[in-house]
């Protein structure tokens, strides 16, 4: 019995770590096929087709050897099994009309079998690892930031009593059931203001860790938004996190006392901003005052003396939105998988992708980061003034500096995400959510379009040197360049070779500042 079990767990264990390579493999094959039905195939392609047939056949032997169930395997595979024998039959041209198979060999062997067998169960994999559809319901976990020791107590308090205040209207408008769970208390390390991105490290690792499908920081610091203004809070739509601050709820003003922590006043503009920000999630967009309780709140309102409700209109649309709110999540996957994931939630939520990349003018991001800036523009200059970059630049093809350029900027920008770990959670973890998963899209996508940026800094740069600062006659006079005439064409291709040499360096040595750099981001809101 000890041994069936084991040969189960091997069994299924080298299915799993095969499926993926094999995946490729199929792949690589059916390329071969429309290779060989275009143009035919070299030697060399078809001596690779047959070691892949041969890892094919490789594979399905150890199976067989391995199944616990040998003829109920072999029965179940009975497809397989020819298409493996047909290229060996054609090898030992035992019919003549296999010869048939010379401008098919391809197609009459495993490979399409291959490709599509196993594509259809790695993406039924993939669908397995997200889990089903989430039910209708939201799970917030709460993280308590405070400053101070005596702090820690009255904001877990007050993280309670909001949760009562605001549960039974959630569940009213949006028509599901929302559970609330105070997951942690960390101790910052100073009282001074922060922008909401400093807590996002803490928040997607309690978000990941949870699950959750949203999780809020209730904090005693003062929150800035990126306009540097302090706020009350502040929501992403794109991590499904929210910050709270209570020193701005507690101060109504200047020369004013600041109020208690459970004043009426506190814990009622307490959960109506709450709520706003809830509605924000839920893509309620602000009103006037007149028009809603809850999204058109802008201050402080001394004189509300209840909990606010959403009004119809908006819980319309509130029920509408909060059937698919509840994130997927993918859960314990390879690299492959979580690649494939990312790319479909973000598709599956490209207003809220696109949004902050839009708003955080990446392209202009290596501007506020000289390290990066002064890493790529250093050498570059220094270059500028070598006959032999001269050499190399003009002697290479414009398509070959187009190639170089843009293998380059790909490359630079997933090393600065990868060494920075900029991706959420920064710390592996087995679950990865929804919107955590676009939000490691908008942050690629921002350094890529930062790196883009950085190479037409540097490119720009580069031009006007050649164009205004070097002589006219000066290149020509150099021994090591053998061409007659130097046109516009030929500056610009070393402009590009220059610029692109410059984002390598930059990469590798100038980096990033972290914290700059998130903030740039625009994950959350720039105001209220």
């Amino acid at each position: 019995m000890k041994k069936s079990r084991r040969l189960y767990r091997t069994f299924y264990k080298l299915e799993e770590q095969l499926e993926i390579p094999m995946f490729i493999l199929a792949l690589v094959w059916l390329y071969l096929f429309i290779i060989e039905l275009v143009q035919g195939l070299t030697s060399f392609q078809v001596t690779l087709i047959y070691i892949i047939w041969g890892l094919f056949i490789l594979e399905f032997v150890l199976k067989i050897i391995l199944a616990p169930r040998k003829f109920s395997f072999l029965k179940s595979n009975w497809i397989t099994v020819i298409a493996l024998l047909v290229p060996a039959l054609r090898v030992l041209r035992i019919l003549n009309a296999l010869r048939i198979l010379q401008s098919v060999r391809v197609i009459n062997s495993t490979r399409i079998i291959r490709a599509i067998t196993s594509g259809k169960r790695f993406f039924s994999a993939l669908k397995e690892a997200q889990g089903p559809q989430p039910e209708p319901e939201m799970e917030v976990g709460i993280l308590i930031a405070f400053s101070t020791k005596q702090n820690k107590e009255s904001l877990i308090h007050y993280a309670k009593q909001l949760v009562q205040d605001v549960e039974l209207e959630l569940k009213e408008s949006t028509g599901i059931n929302w559970f609330f769970d105070i997951i942690d208390a960390t101790r910052l390390e100073s009282d001074r203001s922060r922008y909401p991105s400093a807590f996002l490290d803490a928040a997607s690792q309690r978000m990941a860790e949870g699950p959750y499908d949203l999780v809020t920081v209730i904090t005693d610091i003062g929150i800035m938004s990126r306009r540097n203004n302090l706020v009350a809070g502040l929501s992403s739509s794109v991590t499904r996190i929210i910050v709270l601050s209570t020193r701005k709820l507690t101060s109504t003003g200047r020369n004013k006392p600041r109020l208690e922590l459970m004043d009426t006043r506190v814990r009622f503009n307490s959960a109506n901003f709450f709520l706003h920000q809830i509605g924000h999630l839920l893509e309620l967009e602000h009103t006037s005052p007149a028009g809603s309780k809850i999204m058109g709140a802008r201050s402080f309102n001394e004189e509300l003396n209840k909990i606010p409700s959403f009004n119809s209109e908006e819980k319309v649309k509130l029920k509408k939105n909060a059937v698919k709110a509840p994130d997927r999540e993918l859960r314990d996957a390879n690299d492959l998988e979580t690649f494939i994931f990312h790319i479909l939630m973000t598709f599956r939520h490209l207003k809220i992708f696109f949004r902050p990349l839009l708003k955080n003018r990446a392209l202009l991001l290596p501007l506020s980061l000289p390290g990066l800036a002064t890493a790529a523009v250093a050498p570059a200059i220094i270059l500028i003034f070598t006959a032999e970059i001269w050499d190399v630049g003009l002697g290479m093809t414009n398509g070959t500096a187009a190639f170089f350029a843009v293998i380059s900027i790909m490359l630079a920008s997933f090393y600065l995400v990868r060494v920075q770990s900029l991706f959420l959670p920064r710390k592996e973890k087995r679950i990865l959510t929804e919107h955590l998963a676009v939000a490691n899209s908008v942050i690629y996508f921002s350094i890529f379009l930062a790196c883009i940026g950085l190479f037409l800094l540097v490119g720009i740069l580069m031009m006007i040197i050649e164009l205004y600062v070097f002589p006219p006659d000066l290149m020509q006079t150099w021994p090591t360049l053998n061409k007659p005439e130097i046109l516009l064409e030929d500056k610009i291709r070393l402009a590009v070779f220059i610029s692109t040499v410059g984002v390598t360096t930059g990469a590798l040595a100038g980096g990033l500042e972290s914290r700059t750099l998130i903030q740039h981001l625009a994950l959350f809101r720039s105001k209220e």
